[in-house]
């Protein structure tokens, strides 16, 4: 196998609704209900901070919903809106559902500092793992695979924390497209019985791990850690 490890603070990987007629293997991960909601969604860990209220304060803002004001840490400035757009404000409050909708704005973050969050975080994010299956992966057992596999991931992590630091999540995200010796027409079968075996061999190891779906364009986004270790190519 073949593998791109990023050391992330934030990531977030959905469907692209694609064309009709193509279909996922059945299997292939937790598929999502409706075609772009995320297969993955992994905000900063809030936990992780010394201050237990400072966590609890920065949860409130990871994510504010534009629809339900009831419940928001701030308020719309309705004034504002009125006058740049000049209309009314049920106008402007049509516009933000008209935005809602269609998926255009629907949440609001605070603006994450990756190296501040998790210099003082004793939760130091997540791996995302692009990894690609390769021919001579089928001539091995499944545990030996696996077993490999994992056996680099552990040391990626001994490497990147220190003493009392965790980083428990692993989202194991099935790429053929990194490796050009990988080849082509891979039985699907035979390969994602390799790719199941790692999620399953991180969980023995104590990590939280998934599988995501495959199949489909994916709309991918991570903040990546600014370190040596934030982005890594290993062949196991």
């Amino acid at each position: 196998m073949i593998f791109h490890l990023y050391h992330c603070s934030l990531a977030s990987l959905r469907d692209y609704r694609s064309a009709p007629g193509r279909n996922r293997p059945n299997g292939t991960g937790r598929f999502p209900e409706k075609p772009g909601e995320a297969d993955i969604d992994y905000l900063p860990p809030t936990g992780g901070f010394g201050d237990r209220l400072l966590g609890q304060l920065l949860e409130l803002f990871q994510s504010i919903d534009i629809s339900n004001q009831a419940e928001s840490p701030i308020k719309v400035n309705w004034s504002f809106l009125e006058d740049q757009l000049g209309i009314r404000r049920k106008e402007v409050r049509e516009l933000l559902r008209t935005a809602d909708r269609l998926g255009l704005m629907r949440q609001l973050t605070i603006d994450y500092e990756p190296e501040a969050w998790l210099g003082h975080s004793e939760d130091k994010g997540c791996f995302v793992v692009m990894t690609c299956v390769e021919e001579s992966d089928l001539d091995r057992s499944l545990k030996d695979c696996a077993n490999a596999y994992c056996d680099e991931i552990d040391a990626i992590r001994a490497s990147v924390l220190s003493e009392d630091q965790v980083l428990d999540d692993v989202f194991v995200v099935p790429n053929g497209h990194l490796a050009p010796r990988a080849g082509d027409g891979l039985p699907w079968k035979e390969t994602l019985k390799v790719l199941q075996a790692l999620p399953l061999e991180l969980e023995q190891r104590g990590y939280n791990a998934l599988l995501n779906s495959y199949g489909y364009t994916k709309l991918i986004r991570l903040t990546i850690n600014a370190h040596k270790i934030g982005y890594v190519l290993r062949v196991v």
